[in-house]
């Protein structure tokens, strides 16, 4: 069964040469810049990362919206009436394991299982965030009080850039699939 509520994650899974880009590479840049100017901004002023109107406040106001037009957009594509979207992707095409009979069997996917792909692991980490954002206004102040004071900016900045690794590649991925619903999906293979 747990295999089952972790499948949406399985879309990292996914083998194509370029698309560790657009699942870590760039977020993983956005998130070190990202850490590293709130972190240095710190330094110049008053930023609020934890409290009611600081930054994790404003990220979570945002991404709490996002779950249903992700599934809205899941609905959209499992449904959607062209049959150009179920033919294998050009080759390279990206390919995924999935589970046949006990066997873990690789396959091709067609361009509505990746975009399901994608947007079921969309819905799974807004609300992931969702739950990050939650946990760290409510748990800030009792383990601020724990932790070593020479150890908490450390802690802090572990978890702020977690916190925006995860949020950028939502993002970068939300663009991506964007991309394919917008354009992709009306343009021929070639």
């Amino acid at each position: 069964m747990l295999r089952h509520l972790l499948r949406p994650i399985s879309y990292l899974s996914i083998d194509h040469k370029l698309k560790w880009e657009v699942d870590w590479l760039y977020p993983l840049i956005l998130a070190i810049f990202s850490t590293i100017l709130l972190f240095g901004l710190k330094q110049f002023g008053q930023v609020s990362l934890y409290a009611d109107n600081g930054i994790i406040a404003k990220i979570l106001g945002f991404v709490q919206v996002l779950p249903g037009f992700y599934i809205a957009a899941l609905a959209a594509i499992a449904t959607f009436n062209k049959t150009d979207i179920d033919k294998i992707m050009p080759t390279p095409a990206p390919r995924i394991d999935i589970i046949v009979h006990g066997q873990s069997v690789a396959i091709e996917l067609t361009r509505r299982r990746f975009l399901c792909s994608m947007f079921a692991f969309l819905t799974a980490e807004s609300l992931m965030l969702i739950v990050l954002a939650i946990f760290a206004q409510s748990a800030y102040m009792p383990l601020k009080a724990i932790i070593q004071e020479s150890w908490q900016v450390w802690v802090s900045g572990f978890f702020i850039m977690i916190f925006f690794l995860l949020f950028w590649q939502m993002i970068v991925a939300s663009f991506w699939g964007l991309y394919y619903l917008g354009e992709r999906l009306h343009q021929p293979d070639t």
